[in-house]
């Protein structure tokens, strides 16, 4: 797919603030894209925050060793997988062939390894929202001066 000039420079300034650490930079720039095209800002702002929740649901769980903790961390993972493939499949509608096909390959098929690359898109989602929540503070902070 090709990315217009806007995402390609909000996918530069992301591996900026990231410190080029987007695991899933092409498929993210792509989804930013198909949502642009279309205009819905709504569903862009549902995907990155589910797939920021569910970064953070796994982040958590990796870390706790509490059983009742863990066991009430996977089920929400389980929820936010669920709830993130079908945003998926909302978004990859207004896709062209390709890349129709390459998401449910490589996101939506009922595998471990697809099951880590969204993982990995969460990740990249996740640095989406804390870009957003940084410019967000800065334009209060601003506002307030």
């Amino acid at each position: 797919m090709e990315l217009s000039k806007d995402t390609k420079e909000v996918l530069t300034f992301l591996d900026y603030t990231s410190g080029n650490s987007l695991r899933k930079r092409e498929d993210l720039g792509s989804l930013l894209e198909l949502l642009a095209q279309r205009n819905l800002p709504e569903l862009a702002n549902e995907l990155i925050f589910v797939g920021s929740s569910l970064w953070s649901t796994y982040r958590s769980l990796k870390t706790h060793s509490d059983k009742e903790i863990s066991e009430n961390l996977t089920n929400e993972l389980e929820n936010l997988f669920d709830k993130f493939s079908k945003l998926l499949i909302e978004v990859i509608q207004f896709s062209d062939e390709s890349f129709f096909s390459r998401v449910e390959k490589v996101y939506l098929s009922h595998t471990l390894g697809a099951r880590r690359n969204i993982i990995d898109l969460c990740y990249d989602l996740n640095e989406v929202k804390k870009l957003q929540n940084r410019l967000r503070a800065f334009k209060d902070d601003k506002n307030r001066t």
